[in-house]
Order: structure tokens, then sequence, then C-alpha cells
């Protein structure tokens, strides 16, 4: 008889699976489409010329987002084109980081953590990886961020070091209500 392997850690998912959650309220599901959306476009709007970015990312939450108010369009699409055209978050939008990159790996403790990383940044001797965080709160500092957040980081950090041995893992959270990157 084999035996099961281990029961992988989605570091994105609730902390524990035993709590039960209670159908979300109209806010929290407008907020949670929000983020959904924010991430697509975090995702499809990188490679777009700056000056086409504004009216793709409208076009995109129309046809394909299915946001039907003009409003709200310009409103998603603002944030996202700011973030990726802020001079401190060039790096984490450049050609060279990945987006929505899966990843996964066996820790010497027999863990195993597989989750999909919102960017992620490989070089020589470093690798970024960056989760985004699209709700309301954002953090004074590393201090404040929700235990949650801090563990499916570090739990991301700790695949990355399995994955890259010998090179910096370097973990933090893009609040987009800020806009803001704290470092962990």
């Amino acid at each position: 008889e084999e035996s099961r392997p281990p029961r992988p850690l989605a570091p994105s998912g609730p902390d524990q699976d035993n709590v039960p959650y209670p159908p979300p309220v109209p806010g929290e599901v407008d907020a949670a489409r929000r983020g959904t959306l924010l991430h697509l476009l975090f995702e499809r709007l990188p490679g777009v010329a700056p000056d086409q970015r504004m009216a793709a990312a409208e076009k995109w939450l129309e046809v394909s987002g299915g946001v039907g108010e003009a409003a709200l369009r310009a409103s998603y699409a603002a944030t996202v084109c700011e973030i990726i055209q802020h001079a401190d978050f060039k790096e984490v939008f450049s050609e060279n980081a990945l987006a929505e990159a899966p990843i996964a790996a066996v820790l010497e403790d027999g863990r195993v953590i597989a989750g999909t990383v919102d960017r992620l940044l490989v070089e020589d001797s470093r690798v970024r990886v960056i989760d985004f965080k699209t709700g309301a709160f954002v953090p004074e500092s590393a201090a404040d961020v929700p235990t949650a957040h801090r563990n499916q980081m570090a739990a991301y950090a700790e695949a990355l070091q399995v994955i890259f041995p010998g090179r910096t893992v370097e973990a933090a959270l893009l609040y987009t209500s800020g806009p803001k990157m704290i470092a962990l």
C-alpha cells in the first residue's frame, strides 16, 4: 500500500480549513469582483504601450470583464494604470517579471507548498515575489500586515528558496489602495 503524499499547502487559502465561512455580504462580493478584475488587468496590461493602456483596460473591462458602468471601468483602469506606471513599482511590472507564476516545492520538513504568485522576478542572485492586495486596508508597516498575509508570503519565500537555492528571496505585498509596497 502506497503512503499518501502530503497535502499541498496553498498559501493564499484560508489559514485553517476547519473554520466555517458564512456567505459573503453584498459589499464583500463587490470587493472580491473588483480584486479579481484588478488582478486580471495587472496580468494583461504591463506589455501594452503606456499610451494605449487606459483604452485597452477600459475596453477589456467592458467586453471581457462585464463591467457595464463607464465610471467604474474608468476608476479600475486608472488605478491599475497608475500603479503599473509608478516609478516605485517599475521593476515589478517590467518585461522580466512573470505574472501569475505557478510555484510548487517540497520543503525539508515534508510540507508541500503550491500556489500561484501574482508577480515573480527571477534574477541571477535574487528572486522577488510580490502579491497584490486590493482591499481598502493599507498597513502602516510590515508589523501591521495581517498574520495570514505574512504567513502566505513566508510560505512562498520558503518554496522559492527550494526552487532557487543559493539566491536571496525577497517577498513583498503591493497594496493597491495606497499604492504601497511593503517588504516582509
